[in-house]
């Protein structure tokens, strides 16, 4: 598991945190935002284990007891909370509140790592804004969003918020070589189709085989030019939906570079030259704008949880044309 010092890029926000730690200013709430994928969880865990080491001065030890149990997963004072469906409901937020009260096993600080909080129901959200306002001494919260301004306005105005921006593509690379070593082709590709979030680029390493996958069914689609049922696309659930979002993203986007300029140069999809080309063939420069506009709005309205089986649907009229014939 990673130090603080150790993350890639972010070094305006590593700076920031390094010296409230080094100083002992310890907010009791931090909000991480920013895209899916970005490494927001990652610091957040981090900062965990940075608050938690008794002995280090501006990050974590790595060698006392509490690293120890930190490295194993096993850290009595570490609590994560986690939806529990679509949403974090407010028996959960009952409990931390009642476990929040209570002393720490060892000693020192509690802290509460909340998995998108921005999931939080009202009444949730209500009962954590209650929290904040009489914090429990020695308890900080780490809140982790995709869209922190999602999130209940007076619990956002309570934390310290740190907005986790798209890295540069050679800090992708940094941390495909750290997870999963190497730094090929294959590699430079995923960083270079994962904007600037690490995670995407590692899902996109561990499931190759599902990019071609969702080519394969956007070209069908971009073939049949006419509607299909979205129960013959084969994309079951919101993992399957935001794949193949992100891929087609990407991939009409290099259309509509390649239909402006002709040139590979400024492609992402590098290995799929062809493919590209066929796609920008098939469509006016005016009608790509328009689905990558269509794709931009579709991928915020699955972050906020929309209908997915509405979503697919707009997504299959606008791909295929239908949506303009009518």
């Amino acid at each position: 598991m990673l130090f603080w010092r150790d993350l890639a890029g972010h070094e305006r926000i590593k700076e920031s945190l390094f010296k409230a730690r080094q100083l002992g200013r310890i907010s009791h709430a931090y909000l991480f935002s920013g895209p899916p994928g970005v490494g927001k969880k990652t610091a957040g865990l981090a900062w965990a284990r940075a608050l938690l080491c008794k002995k280090g001065d501006t990050d974590a030890c790595g060698f006392c007891y509490d690293c120890q149990l930190f490295e194993r997963g096993a850290h009595p004072d570490l609590k994560i909370i986690r939806s529990q469906g679509a949403s974090i409901k407010i028996a959960q937020l009952r409990e931390l509140q009642d476990s929040a009260a209570l002393t720490s096993f060892g000693g020192g600080r509690q802290v509460y790592l909340i998995e998108q909080a921005e999931k939080m129901t009202n009444a949730a959200a209500n009962c954590f804004l209650k929290i904040l306002e009489e914090p429990p001494a020695g308890v900080v919260f780490i809140l982790v969003a995709d869209d922190g301004m999602a999130m209940l306005s007076t619990v956002m105005s309570r934390c310290q918020h740190y907005r986790f921006n798209p890295l540069p593509e050679d800090d992708v690379l940094q941390v495909l070589g750290r997870t999963c070593g190497g730094n090929n082709d294959q590699a430079r590709v995923a960083a270079r189709m994962s904007m600037g979030c690490p995670g995407r680029a590692l899902l996109m390493l561990n499931g190759s085989d599902q990019r071609e996958e969702m080519l394969q069914l956007l070209m069908s689609l971009t073939g049949q030019r006419r509607y299909l049922p979205v129960d013959g696309l084969g994309l079951d659930g919101r993992e399957d939906l935001d794949g193949f979002i992100n891929c087609t993203r990407l991939f009409f986007r290099d259309a509509l570079v390649w239909k402006i300029s002709g040139s590979t140069e400024l492609l992402i999809n590098i290995d799929y030259q062809e493919a590209i080309a066929e796609l920008a063939g098939a469509y006016e420069e005016q009608d790509l704008v328009d689905i990558l506009l269509t794709l931009e709005k579709s991928a915020r309205r699955l972050a906020g949880n929309a209908n997915q089986r509405l979503l697919i649907d707009s997504l299959v009229l606008q791909i295929t044309g239908s949506e303009r014939e009518v």
